[in-house]
Formats: C-alpha cells, sequence, structure tokens
C-alpha cells in the first residue's frame, strides 16, 4: 500500500520535470559537432592557424594527411597559370577526396586597388573561386566553378572574414565513377597586408564530395570558425619577399 508521503513524492518530481527547460538548439549543435574529432593547423611561416575535422559528425575517422607541408608562398605551388593563388599547406584524405587547403595570394580582379572595408562577399567569394577554377586538386580531379550558394562578413578581433559556401563540378573519381561529379565546400577568407601595403588574400577551403556534406557540414563551419590571422613574429615570411624565388 502507497503512503501519502510517497504519492507526494512522486507529485513533486513530475511538478519539477514539467518545470525543467528543454535543451536550446545551439547546445544540440554543439553536441553534435563535438561528436566529429578535430586537429589544428598552425603555420608561423606565414601566420595563421585552424582546425580541421578527423572524423564526421557521424564518427567515422578521416584519414587526413599533409599532403602539403605549410611552406612560405614563393615556394608554393601554384593553383593555375598565373601562378596568383597558391596552395601554401593542405590536408587531404585520398580516400574520401575531403580537403582543407589554405591558399595565399594577391587582390585581383574587381577587389585590386580597392579598401577592403569596401570588398562585398559575393565580390570576395567570386573573384577568388575565379581564380582558382581551373585547379587541380591533389588527387589530380580537376574542378570548375559552379555556384556560390551563400556569403557573408564576420568581424573578430577587428580583422575581416569573409565566410561562403560553394559548389563545384568535377571529374570522376575513384569513388564517384559517374560522368559529372559535385563537390560541396566551405570557404574563408581574410587578408593582410604585403610588405608594400598590398591586400594578400588567405583563404581556407573544406571540400568534400556532395553526398559527405550533411556529415560535415557543422564540422566546417567549426573550421572556419578557427581560422585565424596569428601575430606575425620573426619567423613569418611576408607573401611578397621575392614570389618568384621558388627555393
Amino acid at each position: 500500500m502507497v503512503n501519502r508521503r510517497e504519492v507526494l513524492a512522486s507529485k513533486l518530481l513530475l511538478v519539477a520535470g514539467a518545470l525543467m527547460p528543454a535543451p536550446a538548439m545551439a547546445d544540440v549543435e554543439a553536441a553534435t559537432v563535438s561528436a566529429g574529432k578535430m586537429k589544428e593547423l598552425s603555420d608561423n611561416i606565414l601566420a595563421y592557424k585552424f582546425e580541421y575535422p578527423v572524423a564526421t559528425v557521424s564518427g567515422k575517422p578521416l584519414s587526413m594527411l599533409l599532403s602539403r607541408t605549410p611552406e612560405k608562398y614563393s615556394s608554393a605551388a601554384p593553383l593555375t597559370a598565373d601562378a596568383r593563388q597558391r596552395i601554401v599547406s593542405e590536408v587531404f584524405d585520398f580516400r574520401t577526396f575531403v580537403t582543407a587547403s589554405m591558399n595565399v595570394g594577391p587582390a585581383s580582379g574587381v577587389l585590386k586597388g580597392r579598401n577592403p572595408a569596401e570588398w562585398k562577399p559575393r565580390e570576395v567569394a567570386l573573384t577568388v573561386l575565379v581564380d582558382r577554377s581551373t585547379a587541380r586538386t591533389t588527387a589530380g580531379q580537376r574542378v570548375a566553378l559552379n555556384d556560390v550558394q551563400e556569403a557573408h562578413l564576420e568581424t573578430r578581433d577587428g580583422l575581416q572574414y569573409w565566410v561562403y559556401e560553394h559548389i563545384s563540378q568535377g571529374s570522376p573519381t575513384i569513388t564517384t565513377r559517374t560522368r559529372e561529379s559535385y563537390r560541396h565546400s566551405l570557404a574563408v577568407t581574410s587578408w593582410r597586408p604585403a610588405m608594400d601595403g598590398t591586400p594578400y588574400l588567405y583563404t581556407l577551403n573544406l571540400s568534400c564530395p556532395e553526398d559527405l556534406w550533411p556529415d560535415l557540414e557543422p564540422l566546417f563551419r567549426r573550421s572556419a570558425e578557427s581560422f585565424t590571422l596569428l601575430p606575425t613574429t620573426r619567423d613569418y615570411i611576408p607573401p611578397d619577399k621575392d614570389p618568384w624565388l621558388f627555393f
């Protein structure tokens, strides 16, 4: 037989449960992101750092290898024939074709000669992507510019960061045998003045096959948020210092 004290205790528990707030959406998203593991790449030569995923949100491991060791701009591999944008570091999973690459190059196109405070997010996105529209990935896949989904400006510690989502069309890969394949990417671009004051763009581009995007988007966004231009040290080599000295 249940006594009155036990009944009262049960009622109090029910009331307390009803008064407890539901988990905030931000908390749910944070828990989702934390399901994937991250590593950090930091470079004193060009003074930047960023995090990149080594597992997907669902927990699938990524074998992210350092396919391009951080190096100075003059010795870095050019993305296209004009050699403006160059890959100064890159981590890559050769099995899933997930990549996180850092590209550096001078402001060009509609950005050249203008105050960066006047640059529009889509202008930055399109200028960077046009410069790399005929580039090849580490695995040899050629990609072409397709569409900028969204672009916006964020200000962090007084610095400008343009964040943009884009989709590119690529050639078939080992995992995608069809004639057309698509890559979904999230990029973030910032800038710092070179020795002569010319703005140089620093772009972190995170990319994966379209079918992996849902399992990587939260982690890519965390990577974009982690991208930071660091204070320069004695190890810093300005990108316009001997730009054609390939050693």
